[in-house]
């Protein structure tokens, strides 16, 4: 199975391409600097989305980046994703493990410091973690706030991928709270300029473990 490289972890979603061109957005991403990117979608037909992932496949392979699929094991096996990303609504990760064997590895969301206490047991590779900040990309969330966070990276061996409200400025105090990785939408999605905005995350990331060295 290959080992997750989730530092920078682009989210996709509908709202941010309505008008917009899926694959050369992503591509500039790519060029940005994301290590992995999670296709997730919830209103397009299957066939559609199965013919992007094809193309996202080989964009990924092409920038040496990570490609995991929301919900849709189906979609991640049909395309040979690196990684599936399932939530509490989804198929239980043990299903999945049994379906994708070591084929790829399985993300899980989490939303509360309690829940992690129930989840060590799971066959899973990593965790999706927040809401750290507020956030507007999703409706209906829990915040976390990064105490919570802080707590999070504490109570489990397992990687914490941070998300919810992150931002190039943020970047520090999540990566010091112990985050292994970080989720972005909006970050990167909400500017026209997605190269750059990738960049900006990117360096403030640099800056950080830069930081760290010289301590």
């Amino acid at each position: 199975m290959k080992r997750p490289n989730l530092s920078l972890y682009l989210v996709t979603d509908d709202r941010y391409f309505q008008d917009r061109d899926l694959i050369g957005t992503i591509e500039q991403a790519l060029q940005g600097g994301v290590t992995a990117l999670q296709y997730r979608f919830k209103k397009k037909p299957a066939r559609q989305m199965y013919e992007e992932l094809l193309v996202l496949r080989e964009l990924t392979k092409r920038y040496s980046v990570d490609l995991v699929v929301n919900d849709r094991v189906d979609l991640a096996m049909a395309v040979g994703a690196d990684g599936v990303h399932v939530g509490q609504e989804d198929l239980p990760p043990d299903v999945v493990r049994r379906l994708v064997g070591d084929s790829m590895y399985i993300g899980y969301s989490v939303n509360s410091v309690d829940k992690l206490r129930d989840i060590e047991h799971l066959p899973i590779d990593y965790i999706g973690f927040g809401s750290v900040y507020e956030t507007t990309t999703k409706e209906n969330y829990k915040l976390v706030g990064i105490e919570g966070l802080r707590q999070a990276t504490k109570l489990t061996d397992k990687p914490i991928v941070a998300i919810g409200g992150i931002t190039h400025y943020r970047v520090q105090e999540v990566l010091s709270a112990g985050a292994k990785g970080i989720a972005v939408v909006s970050a990167i999605l909400g500017f026209e300029d997605v190269k750059r905005a990738t960049e900006a995350m990117v360096e403030a990331m640099k800056g950080y473990y830069r930081k760290l060295m010289h301590s």
